[in-house]
């Protein structure tokens, strides 16, 4: 059972896909959904993920497959003539794929829809949050070759047993920059590595050429989790001119300013854009 907040009004109405992180309705970044979009006379919706907040089941984090079938059992439960998908950073990947996969999906609203695969997009990540931590290239260059070795021990044909990098994994729980380094502190197994590698080396650009509704899709000049030029590319060489693009100067991934309000050219332009849907 998925638990959601509805606030209804009007005809449209608009769902909102989950980033990796926090996967709760009450996640502090949807408050803006709620409030902005009804007096507009369109509705919000948020939910908490499969296995998280009130939602049971076991958990859908990073379970693409999954997370599609979730948005898509919300959308059938919206009492509105017209639902679309809102998506941030990860729920940028399953707002294509579930439209893709239903009729029922009217428009895509995107954040940070990021154009690599999981992998290339957290080598982006680790580097620019270690940075911004204060890290120096000695650290940034110790945990991108961990990533990089783990990424290989992963796709190994039939991964074995590597002394050496258990070693190493477990000893960079001692390291400072840990918290940047997102690997497990330890080896996986079989299972582990089946599912690392089916969320890890998922490609969405496919997916994106498989969009056939109107998309907006916003990124922030200054994200620091997702590389906005390739991601762009990858929209323009799936769709071209077909969806609307805004990268917004200063923004973060979340599309924050640096005095860490939501951008208001992002809350106008999504505005505009959901009223002038014909």
């Amino acid at each position: 059972m998925l638990a959601a907040s509805y606030s209804p009004a009007g005809e449209t109405a608009i769902v909102a896909l989950h980033g990796a992180g926090e996967g709760t309705k009450d996640a502090p970044l949807y408050a803006h959904l709620h409030e902005l979009l009804p007096p507009a006379g369109i509705g919000a919706v948020t939910f908490d993920r499969r296995g998280e907040g009130e939602s049971t089941g076991d958990s859908s984090r990073g379970r693409f497959e999954l997370q599609v079938e979730d948005a898509l059992a919300v959308i059938d439960a919206v009492d509105a003539k017209r639902v679309g998908l809102w998506g941030i950073s990860q729920g940028g990947w399953i707002g294509p794929l579930a439209t893709a996969a239903s009729d029922e999906v009217a428009f895509l609203v995107l954040i940070a829809s990021t154009g690599v695969t999981p992998s290339e997009q957290m080598m982006y990540a680790v580097e620019k949050q270690l940075r911004l931590a204060g890290y120096g290239d000695e650290a940034v260059a110790r945990a991108l070759e961990l990533r990089r070795r783990f990424e290989d021990w992963v796709h190994s044909r039939a991964p074995e047993p590597n002394e050496a990098l258990a070693a190493d994994l477990w000893a960079a729980l001692d390291e400072p920059w840990v918290g940047q380094l997102w690997l497990p502190p330890e080896l996986l197994d079989a299972e582990g590595v089946r599912l690392w590698i089916e969320e890890m080396d998922y490609d969405p650009r496919p997916s994106f050429a498989r969009v056939r509704v109107p998309t907006l899709l916003f990124y922030g000049e200054a994200d620091s989790w997702t590389p906005v030029e390739p991601s762009v590319e990858a929209w323009r060489a799936a769709r071209g001119d077909d969806v609307e693009i805004v990268v917004i100067p200063e923004a973060e991934h979340d599309l924050t300013l640096p005095d860490g309000t939501l951008s208001p050219k992002y809350t106008s332009t999504l505005l505009d854009w959901l009223l002038q849907l014909p």
